[in-house]
């Protein structure tokens, strides 16, 4: 005969590791659209300093791995879970690095 509180506790401890796995995809997302946003803007701000200096391959480049790496954060940022306190952080990144982008169009 099957036990039904042994089976309730299993579910019980079953939902609660599904749950903190849940939590943790959640932090490994925002963590890794943070650390793209935080890359795009690494690499538009050396292309306009390059783009400054005269260097347009390399501005040209740095501008290409900008508009990359801002990409994948808003491809990822449409798929995670983004309400709480991180939230303003990500739109305030967000709203600095569409200026920076659209600076970007200059270099050709």
């Amino acid at each position: 005969m099957i036990d039904s509180s042994k089976l309730l506790i299993q579910s019980r401890q079953e939902i609660e590791t599904a749950t903190a796995l849940i939590d943790d995809s959640k932090r490994a997302g925002l963590q890794f659209v943070n650390t793209e946003l935080d890359l795009d803007k690494t690499f538009a701000e050396s292309a306009l300093a390059s783009f400054s200096a005269g260097r347009v391959g390399k501005a040209k480049a740095s501008a290409m791995a900008a508009k990359k790496a801002h990409g994948a954060a808003l491809k990822f940022l449409g798929v995670i879970d983004t309400k709480g306190e991180k939230r303003p952080l990500l739109e305030a990144k967000l709203a600095e690095l569409e200026v920076l982008i659209a600076k970007l169009t200059a270099i050709k």
